[in-house]
């Protein structure tokens, strides 16, 4: 912990936050009724709301909020305004480190933010949780499992899963314990790039470390989705 709190000067949150392809947001312009549908059953607090398109983000709404608007309106739906619901987003850049962040988040006392590169495009979102992760290692709670596919990540044997290219190395290492280097890149598929220095191909095999990648999906020049499993007793390559 000492070691990982020390660490925190070095690592942005670029590299630790959930990417902006798993992120679960809403279109604010629904109707209420369907906003209320759609929020009561997934497993998150608070909410991103968004206009047109969705890194378009305009606000982020607190699920227990609109719950308890609703039982006060008595679900009359006509009367609960979104708009006046909906707290501000607050952006940061992605280079912010953990510890400047752990800092703001402290100040504003906030634990929720959207994470944007230098031509202020959405990259993803980290939250107070994702920072004490990486002191503590993974914070489980009775939802984690159920967000695997929100995550992006899908179990499809005893240590094999479909996982989404943008996946974040650290969300895999610390969900299921794994030593995937990100020393040279923040995702899966980017781990893949730097790894065999080409775009592979789909159906490609490859083998490193522990781990077997196959590669299920490419769209264009993106690796879309791979199938990684734990290979025991492999010896590493070098």
């Amino acid at each position: 912990m000492l070691k990982s709190v020390l660490d925190l000067d070095e690592v942005e949150v670029y590299d630790v936050m959930n990417h902006r392809k798993n992120l679960f947001s809403i279109n604010v312009e629904l109707p209420t009724e369907e906003i209320v549908k759609k929020i009561k059953d997934c497993p998150f607090s608070r909410i991103p709301l968004y206009k047109n398109k969705p890194d378009n983000i305009v606000g982020v709404i607190r699920v227990r909020h609109l719950l308890q608007e609703c039982v006060d309106k008595n679900n009359n739906f006509s009367k609960i305004k979104i708009a006046e619901l909906m707290s501000k987003p607050w952006f940061i850049p992605d280079n912010t480190t953990l510890i400047q962040q752990l800092q703001l988040f402290q100040a504003r006392r906030e634990h929720f933010a959207f994470v944007v590169d230098e031509y202020g495009d959405l990259q993803g979102i980290v939250t107070l949780e994702d920072i004490l992760e990486e002191i503590v290692g993974d914070i489980n709670d009775e939802s984690d499992i159920s967000s695997l596919d929100i995550m992006g990540i899908r179990k499809i044997g005893e240590k094999t899963y479909l996982v989404d290219g943008q996946v974040p190395i650290r969300d895999l290492n610390r969900k299921f314990d794994w030593n995937i280097s990100d020393e040279n890149a923040a995702t899966i598929a980017g781990y893949l790039l730097d790894m065999t220095q080409s775009i592979p191909e789909q159906g490609q095999k490859f083998v490193f470390g522990d781990f077997e990648f196959e590669i299920i999906k490419r769209n264009k020049n993106q690796i879309s989705q791979i199938k990684i499993s734990k290979i025991e007793n492999q010896p590493t390559l070098q």
